[in-house]
């Protein structure tokens, strides 16, 4: 018997064989394979028997595959070009097989349980008392010392497309250019735990980040505000996108990751607040379209499933403003005693592939990094980009933007 010189839990007892094929998400699965997804192998966290060896293969491509791969790869160990072949096989098809309705168009429907709509009864309308809060915070936002700083803030993908807005905005004649100041805060690599102190590095918080990575207001304040002539109390509005790497259990599961990036979320809503003094206006995105990923830095569903850890996030402070009550996850989230700024939706970008949306949104895979089809490319970019500017300049909460 010849076994692959990875790990015990990788090795393939090739003498054993079933006698079919089985497929999953479209991919035959070769039988000699068949044991590597078999309940006693082993294989992931869950080692609870499943009633399908295909379970557990779409369990394992969706989480653990990739990661193994790239752990291979890096530590230069001897993987059979079969095996890595079909892994990413696996892998693709099985991202690419999610299927979900995007929650402007889910409604009063269900997603495992979950309503949809970006805002509360599956609706697409902000709150009446919210939207009057809201409607009243815009139109505080005005020049501190001639300027306001509308920044954001988020990982590689929300850098990417902001950079790409901003020479959009300098050349719309519609936009405001006299009294706003558009800086991109958001960071490469740099994900949802980093943000979540107002004053500590990364790595002081538990982030798992090199030891090199400084606070991420410092860096802002340090690199790209005060170089420009700016202060931390001039930034008054904020986009925020962001996500939390390598992610691996979805809803409706109590520990899933839905629910632990709305806790960073209101973890970062507040350092914000902290940092930015002046701070009015928070609008925030969920990610785009994962299905794409070749790589397991945020495929789906859980790219899909931020949707509702963002949608939660703004409920839990239309609830507490109207009752006091502070959410058990987001935190206190409360705008009228300083502890947060006012929240509500930015674009909604995520379209469930080439399946159009009803506004006809929809995401190609040439619009999307050949590298690990998770982050936008240049035409991806652009997209994005071209929805920040369609909200922007049409947002009854954004009345600062424009001229």
């Amino acid at each position: 018997m010849q076994c692959l010189p990875i790990w015990d839990r990788f090795a393939i007892p090739r003498y054993r064989r079933k006698p079919t094929q089985f497929a999953c998400g479209g991919v035959v699965i070769p039988p000699h394979y068949y044991y590597l997804f078999e309940a006693d192998s082993g294989i992931g966290n869950d080692r609870t028997p499943s009633s399908s060896p295909c379970a557990r293969a779409q369990k394992f491509a969706s989480v653990e595959v990739m990661n193994f791969l790239e752990r291979a790869v890096k530590n230069r160990l001897i993987v059979s070009q079969r095996l890595v072949l079909f892994i990413l096989l696996i892998a693709s098809a099985w991202s690419q097989s999610f299927v979900a309705k995007p929650l402007n168009d889910l409604g009063t429907d269900k997603y495992k349980g979950f309503q949809g709509g970006l805002y509360e009864k599956g609706s697409n309308l902000v709150p009446a008392d919210h939207d009057a809060d809201g409607l009243a915070l815009a139109a505080q936002v005005k020049p501190i010392r001639g300027k306001f700083v509308f920044l954001s803030i988020g990982m590689s993908n929300t850098a990417m497309e902001f950079v790409t807005l901003q020479p959009m905005a300098e050349s719309d004649s519609q936009v405001n250019h006299s009294s706003m100041a558009i800086v991109n805060g958001a960071r490469g690599a740099v994900t949802a735990c980093a943000w979540t102190d107002a004053h500590a590095s990364p790595r002081e918080i538990g982030c798992g980040m090199p030891d090199f990575l400084p606070n991420q207001y410092d860096r802002i304040c340090e690199e790209l505000l005060k170089p420009a002539g700016f202060a931390e109390d001039q930034v008054e509005v904020i986009w925020l996108k962001n996500a939390d790497p390598r992610p691996h259990v979805s809803l409706p599961s109590a520990d899933a990751e839905a629910y632990n990036y709305e806790r960073l979320l209101g973890q970062t809503v507040r350092s914000l607040r902290s940092r930015y003094p002046n701070l009015k206006l928070l609008f925030l995105s969920s990610r785009i379209y994962g299905g794409y990923a070749s790589r397991p830095l945020n495929p789906e569903p859980y790219a899909y499933e931020y949707g509702f850890s963002v949608k939660w996030a703004i409920q839990a402070q239309v609830d507490q403003m109207r009752s006091g009550k502070i959410d058990p996850v987001a935190g206190d989230l409360d705008y009228k005693k300083g502890s947060a700024p006012w929240m509500v939706w930015g674009p909604y970008l995520w379209a469930d592939g080439t399946s159009p949306r009803s506004d006809g949104l929809t995401w190609q895979a040439s619009e999307f990094s050949p590298e690990d089809g998770t982050h936008p490319n240049a035409k991806g970019r652009e997209k994005v980009a071209n929805m920040l500017l369609e909200f922007f300049l049409s947002s009854p909460y954004a009345t600062w933007f424009r001229k």
